[in-house]
């Protein structure tokens, strides 16, 4: 493989962890913080009581505070690689990249944190809306991969 060549896989790669972390913060901006459904450790600390509620938002506010990082660690990623080559990329196969991180993250929250750990629902007390979650999240990958491959 040539230097291009995996210049262009560092900026794919680093797209790919810049939207894990993107998608990550959006979800708990969203859903977490603003629409209140699916606090990071729900299942644990009930959310209906004051201190499972703080308990909950301080641990939301952990993980965001470390996707922050990752989103740093992607940024950083695409910076290197797009620094060190006078080639020009593709926009648009950074934006896929970043959607499929987005939607690997939201696969990997969806079946790992909702049904094989169970430390949180879609909504809270019901996993009627789980199986939608993980369908919305390979859509989203899905979309991710058709933008990445034109």
């Amino acid at each position: 493989m040539d230097s291009e060549s995996k210049r262009r896989n560092a900026v794919l790669l680093g797209g790919g962890i810049l939207g894990v972390g993107f998608g990550a913060l959006l979800d708990v901006i969203v859903f977490h913080l603003i629409l209140q459904w699916h606090h990071l450790l729900s299942s644990i600390y009930a959310p209906s009581t004051v201190a499972g509620l703080r308990t909950n938002v301080y641990f939301d506010g952990i993980f965001s505070l470390a996707m922050l990082g990752v989103m740093s660690l992607g940024g950083g990623m695409i910076w290197r690689a797009l620094n060190r080559s006078d080639e020009a990329h593709s926009t648009v196969r950074l934006f896929g990249s970043v959607l499929v991180g987005v939607g690997a993250f939201n696969v990997f929250d969806g079946i790992v944190d909702h049904y094989l750990l169970h430390v949180h629902d879609a909504v809270h007390g019901t996993r009627a809306l789980n199986p939608h979650w993980v369908g919305a999240s390979f859509l989203l990958l899905g979309l991710g991969i058709l933008v990445l491959t034109r």
